[in-house]
This record gives C-alpha cells, sequence and structure tokens, in this order.
C-alpha cells in the first residue's frame, strides 16, 4: 500500500453534531435550501423513513421529532483541522483533498505497522466524534474506493478482485456516460472492464478511456502536499454567550483534541497551555497553566482545565475562548533497576494539578536549597518522578542543639535591654529572658532591590524553652525553637 485515505461519510451533519452536544443520540437531518423547498441531503442513523432528496415538511411528516439542521461552515473547518491533524500522524506528505477528505502519501513505510497507526487514528477520530474510514491501496483512487467500502479500516493488495464488485458509480461517470452504460447493461466495475478498452473509447472517446481506466484501477496521481501547523493554537466564539462551565469545557475537548493531534504528528509535546476566556463586557481571562508532566494527553489537559475552571469567577459571560500551547520535545530518560517511581503517575499529577488551582501555581513542589547564603532560602521546585535512594549516613554523627524553624517565622514584640533581648513576647511564647547568646550579622545580594540583612538571637525563656529570634528590616520573629 502506497497511499491512504481518510473519508468521513455525511462530513458536514457529523461536524455539525461534534460541535452540538444537544444533537448526540437525536434524528438530525441536514438539509440545503430556504423553506418548503429546502431537501434533505444528508441524515443522521436514528433518522427512519427518510431518504435524501426528501423536502423538508415531508422528512417532519415521516419522521415525527427529527431535526432539521443547516449546514455550519465554522463546525466543517474545525473538523477538516482535526482531520487533517490526525491524517499526519500516519505521514508527513498529506494532501487535503476536500471536505471530509484527506490523501496520504505512504511511501517506504512500514506496512504492518502503518495498518496499525491507521485503525488507532480511525479510534482516536470516533471518539472526537468524528468518524472516518480509512483506505489504503497502490494509488489515490482506489484507496478512496478502498475508505468509502472500510469499517473503519480497509487495505486493498489485490485491486482488480477489490474493483470488479463495486457498483459503477465508483469509477465516477458523467450523466451521459451513466445513461449510455446503463442501457447497454453495465452495473458494476467488472462489466465494464470486461469490455475491451479500445472500443469503450472508440464509443465514448477519451473520457470514455479515462472511465475505463478508473474502473480498472490504473489511474494515478501526485498529491498537492499541505504544511502542516506550525502555530498550536484554537480559537472560537459563543453565540449566545454561556454562563456554565459544562458547554465551556465541552468546546474546549473538541479543541484540545485537534491541538493534541497536531502536536503528536509534529512529534511535541504541551509544556504549558494559556488559556484566555473572552467577557462579554469586552475584558477578557488569561491563565497560563504549567503542565505537572509536558504530554499530549487530552483527558489530562480536562482535569487541569476543570480542576482551574472550578475556581473561576468571571464578571461577566464569555463570549468566546482561545487555547494555545506551548510546544517542547518529549522528555527522554531511561529508569533505573533499582528506580522507585511513581505507582499511579497520573493520579498524582492530577491531584497536584489540583491542589495548585486552589493554592496557586507557586505555592506546590518539592522544597529546595537555593544557593544562597540566605538563611532558610528555598524554592519549590517539580516534585521528581522516582523516590531517590536514602542519603548515606555521616560518618562523624551531628553534635549540638537541633533548630526546628517554624514556617512561617511568628511575628514577636522584644524588649531590650543594653541592646540585648530582655523580653519576649509573641502568639504562643511569652516571658522574661533568662540567657542569651548573640547576635550574628548576616547579609547578601546588596546590589539587588530585594537585598537582606538579618541579626539573629538564641535565647532561653525564665518558663524553659530554647527559642531563636531573627531581628530584620519588618521587624523580631521567632525563627524556631532548639532540642
Amino acid at each position: 500500500m502506497n497511499y491512504a485515505v481518510l473519508w468521513v461519510r455525511d462530513f458536514s451533519l457529523n461536524a455539525l453534531r461534534r460541535g452540538d452536544p444537544a444533537l448526540a443520540g437525536k434524528a438530525v437531518a441536514l438539509i440545503e435550501g430556504d423553506g418548503r423547498r429546502a431537501r434533505v441531503v444528508e441524515l443522521s442513523p436514528e433518522v427512519t423513513g427518510v431518504t435524501p432528496g426528501l423536502t423538508a415538511p415531508l422528512a417532519m411528516a415521516r419522521c415525527p421529532g427529527i431535526l432539521l439542521r443547516q449546514r455550519d461552515p465554522v463546525a466543517e473547518s474545525e473538523a477538516n483541522r482535526l482531520l487533517l491533524a490526525a491524517a499526519f500522524t500516519l505521514s508527513p506528505r498529506v494532501e487535503f483533498t476536500g471536505p471530509g477528505w484527506v490523501s496520504v502519501d505512504l511511501q517506504g513505510a512500514q506496512a504492518g505497522r502503518t495498518e496499525a497507526q491507521m485503525r488507532c487514528c480511525a479510534a482516536e477520530l470516533a471518539v472526537a466524534g468524528l468518524p472516518a474510514c480509512i483506505g489504503a491501496a497502490a494509488t489515490p483512487h482506489l484507496a478512496s474506493c478502498a475508505a468509502r467500502c472500510a469499517d473503519p479500516v480497509l487495505v486493498v493488495r489485490d485491486g482488480v478482485e477489490f474493483l470488479r464488485p463495486l457498483p459503477l458509480a465508483f469509477a465516477e461517470p458523467t450523466p451521459g456516460q451513466a445513461v449510455v452504460l446503463q442501457g447497454w447493461g453495465i452495473r458494476t466495475l467488472g462489466e465494464l472492464t470486461a469490455l475491451p478498452k479500445a472500443e469503450i473509447g472508440q464509443r465514448l472517446g477519451t473520457d470514455g478511456v479515462l472511465l475505463w481506466e478508473r474502473a480498472a484501477g490504473e489511474t494515478t496521481r501526485p498529491l498537492r502536499l499541505t504544511q502542516p501547523a506550525k502555530s498550536f493554537v484554537a480559537e472560537w466564539t459563543y453565540e449566545p454567550p454561556i454562563e456554565a462551565m459544562e458547554p465551556l469545557l465541552f468546546r474546549l475537548r473538541r479543541f484540545a483534541e485537534c491541538v493534541a493531534l497536531e502536536l503528536r504528528a509534529e512529534g511535541l509535546v504541551a509544556e504549558k497551555l494559556t488559556l484566555t476566556l473572552l467577557l462579554e463586557d469586552a475584558t477578557d481571562y488569561r491563565r497560563e497553566l504549567r503542565l505537572p508532566e509536558p504530554g499530549a494527553d487530552v483527558d489530562g489537559w480536562m482535569r487541569v482545565f476543570q480542576a482551574h475552571l472550578e475556581t473561576v469567577r468571571t464578571a461577566g459571560r464569555v463570549v468566546g475562548a482561545r487555547l494555545a500551547a506551548t510546544p517542547c520535545r518529549p522528555a527522554r530518560k531511561q529508569g533505573g533497576l533499582f528506580d522507585t517511581g511513581l505507582r499511579d503517575p497520573a493520579a498524582f499529577w492530577e491531584n497536584l494539578a489540583r491542589v495548585a488551582a486552589l493554592v496557586g501555581e507557586g505555592r506546590v513542589g518539592t522544597p529546595v536549597v537555593r544557593d544562597t547564603h540566605r538563611p532558610d532560602a528555598v524554592v519549590l521546585e517539580k516534585p521528581a518522578e522516582t523516590v531517590p535512594l536514602p542519603a548515606q549516613p555521616s560518618v562523624h554523627a551531628s553534635r549540638g542543639l537541633v533548630l526546628r524553624r517554624f514556617r512561617p517565622p511568628w511575628p514577636a514584640r522584644v524588649q531590650l535591654a543594653d541592646m540585648r533581648p530582655f523580653r519576649l513576647e509573641s502568639r504562643l511564647v511569652c516571658g522574661e529572658v533568662r540567657a542569651v547568646q548573640g547576635p550574628w550579622r548576616s547579609s547578601g545580594e546588596w546590589w539587588k532591590p530585594e537585598g537582606w540583612a538579618v541579626e539573629t538571637w538564641q535565647v532561653e525563656l525564665a518558663e524553659g524553652g530554647l527559642y531563636q529570634l531573627a531581628c530584620t528590616a519588618e521587624g523580631w520573629c521567632v525563627e524556631g525553637e532548639l532540642d
């Protein structure tokens, strides 16, 4: 197989149903025209007693409860983009053949592996609300015929045997050619190719020869290649504006599926996602969501979105939204033989994202000591995916008192006598100071606006207890207790 074709039956109707959750499971007909002259062109599987070509009033009479809808160009454009993104996961050489049609050049690919990829691609498109059929064969025309017969994937290896029983319409005869051939009693492609090509050319001319070659699977053509997506952005609007979170999450998932496929087609993953909500008062709400782990998993993205949106309250209704993904290369790592990883990584990152949505992105992580002399200077970093081995015990046992820091430190009032602490008052500790050591002064980063200077004391209270005090530009505080 050298070529593959992705085809969506009743494309306009499926694109419309994909973007409107209210149409799921309903009997829907797509019509063209206005008023009583409007005619049915596409039908959902739930419709009974109606065939394409009937007028809208007759369709409503034959199938009570049927929903009549017009085409939605925006929904079709979005569905075409999703179909193209799926095709690029099979090969970088893709042609947009027409609405609901995409051709792929598979030359040089491994047949067995490509067939498995096509089945995965069809399954992903079906989950995304776009049921696509994929056919693969030696030529683009033969692959398109295979796609029209696929359920959902069909690989044709013997083109002659495959084409022989197919109806004559697969060769796309003109209306005049169809009348002539019908008069000859020809109904299938095999019956047409049983006639000599030269005699068909004498009676039907050059167009008849081309028709015979299409019926025999002998035609081929070069593909007009399409460039893959360069930016991973999706935008949409709401008419009328929305107030609830459910319709926002529904459309957000549809566009996230397309962006994720485009990323995967380029061998990339998303490092962070930027969500912008356009409000009806001409303002917008923008939030940059850094993913706990770079990836292109739509379910993981949606858990992050839902956890964040549950805490959002906007001043007005939402009239539009924009989703942008910041791409990066996927991380490559080799696990060690004795590494202890997370038992359920997906649940861990999901819970971490929920906590970050509640308390803030910069307040969740593993504390790591900063490379500075500033006391107790730590920064929160992304937790490690594997549990590191325990540190080896020191050769020399630790000596001296242990400081148990209070985070955050307790604000305190300190009375001085001869420039030394005399009495301590805080929310949990109060009393006279019996013994004192210090001060130890340190400072740093004087060249920055956030430069620091601290004076540290260690005191023993008369009622008992050893504490460490600190005096900074903001005042006194109790840093911790010594034991």
